[in-house]
């Protein structure tokens, strides 16, 4: 698969991801349904602030990073892409809402572990893995401290690096970083 094709499909995993369900849904979602964003949710700062720079610099030395937001309410998702590996890329999506602290999270991991996926032991309150595509592994983990869920989507070589990017992002996600105001929505232009 080339690299914009591979782009394309990690974008759409986690905008998909990040979809809303009816408020009637009964049944669990699985990993990667379960990131959504709803007025409800908490409002989250950018990727700058969410994922500080020395932060970045250690996690992913010599990616890029982009900012993009599926819709006003949702949460960031930062893209990172390798500048010496062009078919590597990451991403880590935030679902922050005190739903997810009452969460069964062994209930919304079971459709991902009946369809393969492998639980990850010491990685925030619960963690769940999957590899959705060849050469692709994502890894969903609801925090500890805070009420976040986060959905890490690792595209290319080396893609077991998705455990330590969630680690690392769940290091970063702290309650007083969610007290940070986010940043103005653009709206467009006129």
């Amino acid at each position: 698969m080339r690299a914009g094709g591979r782009a394309a499909l990690v974008l759409a995993l986690t905008v998909g991801a990040c979809r809303s369900r009816s408020p009637d849904v009964t049944s669990a979602p699985d990993a990667g349904a379960g990131i959504r964003a709803q007025a409800a949710d908490l409002p989250l700062p950018g990727c700058d602030v969410l994922m500080p720079s020395d932060v970045r610099d250690l996690m992913l030395p010599g990616f890029t990073m982009k900012e993009e937001r599926a819709c006003p309410t949702c949460g960031p998702l930062c893209t990172f892409r390798s500048t010496s590996e062009a078919d590597t890329s990451a991403s880590v999506a935030w679902d922050c809402n005190p739903r997810h602290t009452q969460a069964d999270v062994k209930a919304l991991m079971a459709p991902t572990l009946r369809a393969g996926g492998e639980e990850v032991p010491a990685l925030g309150r619960a963690a769940v893995r999957r590899a959705p595509a060849q050469g692709m592994l994502q890894v969903m983990t609801w925090d500890d401290d805070t009420p976040c869920a986060l959905v890490v989507t690792w595209l290319g070589a080396d893609a077991d690096r998705a455990l330590d990017v969630a680690r690392s992002a769940l290091v970063a996600t702290t309650p007083g970083v969610l007290a940070t105001p986010p940043a103005p929505v653009d709206a467009g232009e006129p």
